[in-house]
């Protein structure tokens, strides 16, 4: 085992592509540009870096320095040096893979009947609230109805402290004959829960609303800055004074968050990330006067599409590489006067990789390896391990068919390509 139970990691910059071509120096390579070298004369070797390549020797991983400089000060030089890894033994790799970007996926619920609820099954797996059997419960006159809308995640915890979560309220107004309670046009409680649940700031910051009539069609999708403006549909909707039995609308309720970022010039690795990369996520129940949610169970919630992480921002990829050149004795100034992160060129770091989110999205290829102490003063054999990441702006598929190659030829043909794709993206259904 090692002396520590993680490998060292090292960030290698590779978004100007491969340099595969042989005989091409370190002292060659252009900016984003990385490539294997042989560590007798730090030369690509001969052949190159290609697909088929016979190579099973030892080589050293290379990428261009991310620095403008070579010197700061009269003294203190050598920031143009190539970034190299250890001597790779292709016999003691035991990880390569590749880790492709992935969008963040936000969180829709459906509330009554929509485009994804209609036709579902009873036992349908994106019911939120177990035995679901109908969306197209009654609303009757002189009654007030209440939906809680319960909003968790990073975003809400950065707001408020707290999970977020509010309780709208819909009258259905008064009843032409006090005495027969009618049934009335259900979509003017959802537009009121939606105009209600907008109008709050504990919520309207996370979401936005899209409401469907009893025909199915939908009124418009809206938000905190425009729900209130008068021309929009959910305003000038006019009820069904007649509605027939069995008559249903419902809303999609998306969360719609972004957290607000400092530039490049003012920018801190503490700063916090979570909060613009973590979808919201949304939970819908019909409560009583009291709070109470079972007291109905005829109001079908599902979950439309769940919220999922996106990978591969900037801004995480950006923390890695500040956390890498600190291993190397380049820290990133994070003190009160930033004229000193330019002078220490930090800024560097920040035009290498392009972190305001959405911002760029990159790919990351991972090759794990061990370099073993076969001298080692406790008489113990021991191995240090090291986890190098290699960012690109896509695939390189020169890179991956030669590092399967070289790993094969030296007899490590147990340690293959494994990928990591992205998840299927879910848009929920449109009206009609």
């Amino acid at each position: 085992m090692a002396y520590f139970n993680h490998a060292f990691n090292k960030v290698f910059i590779g978004t100007g592509g491969l340099a595969g071509t042989a005989g091409t120096a370190t002292t060659e390579l252009t900016a984003g540009q990385f490539t294997f070298v042989q560590p007798s004369d730090w030369l690509v070797p001969a052949g190159g870096i290609v697909n088929g390549t016979t190579l099973r020797c030892p080589l050293v991983l290379a990428a261009k320095s991310i620095y403008a400089n070579d010197k700061i000060g009269p003294f203190h030089g050598g920031y143009q040096e190539s970034s190299k890894s250890k001597i790779i033994n292709p016999k003691y790799v035991t990880a390569f893979y590749r880790v492709d970007p992935c969008p963040l996926q936000q969180a829709t619920v459906s509330v009554g009947l929509t485009p994804d609820t209609d036709g579902l099954a009873e036992d349908s797996t994106k019911w939120a609230i177990p035995g679901q059997t109908v969306c197209n419960p009654e609303f009757k006159c002189n009654e007030t109805y209440y939906l809680r809308l319960d909003l968790k995640g990073s975003p809400a915890l950065r707001f408020l402290s707290r999970n977020s979560y509010f309780t709208a309220s819909a009258y259905t107004g008064c009843c032409a004959t006090p005495d027969s309670p009618s049934i009335v046009d259900p979509t003017i409680v959802y537009i009121a829960w939606a105009k209600q649940f907008l109008n709050s700031p504990l919520i309207n910051p996370f979401i936005q609303i899209e409401v469907f009539d009893i025909t199915g069609a939908s009124l418009g999708v809206m938000t905190k800055d425009n729900v209130n403006v008068s021309t929009e549909d959910w305003n000038t909707y006019v009820a069904d004074a007649s509605p027939a039995d069995g008559s249903a609308a419902g809303i999609y309720i998306t969360g719609a968050y972004v957290d607000t970022q400092f530039g490049d010039c003012t920018f801190y690795p503490t700063d916090a990330l979570q909060a613009y990369l973590e979808p919201v996520k949304i939970y819908a129940s019909e409560v009583d006067y009291n709070g109470d949610p079972c007291a109905f169970a005829s109001l079908c919630v599902a979950n439309t599409c769940l919220p999922v992480q996106g990978s591969g921002y900037g801004e995480n990829v950006i923390r890695e590489l500040i956390l890498s050149e600190a291993y190397a004795q380049t820290p990133f100034y994070t003190g009160r006067d930033l004229r000193i992160r330019e002078i220490t060129q930090g800024y560097d770091v920040n035009s290498t990789i392009t972190r305001i989110a959405p911002g760029n999205q990159y790919t990351r290829y991972f090759l794990q390896h061990s370099v073993p102490r076969f001298n080692n003063p406790t008489g113990t054999f021991d191995n240090d391990q090291y986890l190098l990441e290699i960012v690109t702006d896509g695939e390189v598929t020169a890179f991956e068919d030669f590092v399967t190659d070289w790993l094969t030829n030296a007899g490590s043909s147990c340690v293959t390509l494994t990928e990591y794709a992205c998840f299927a993206p879910c848009t929920p259904p449109s009206a009609g």
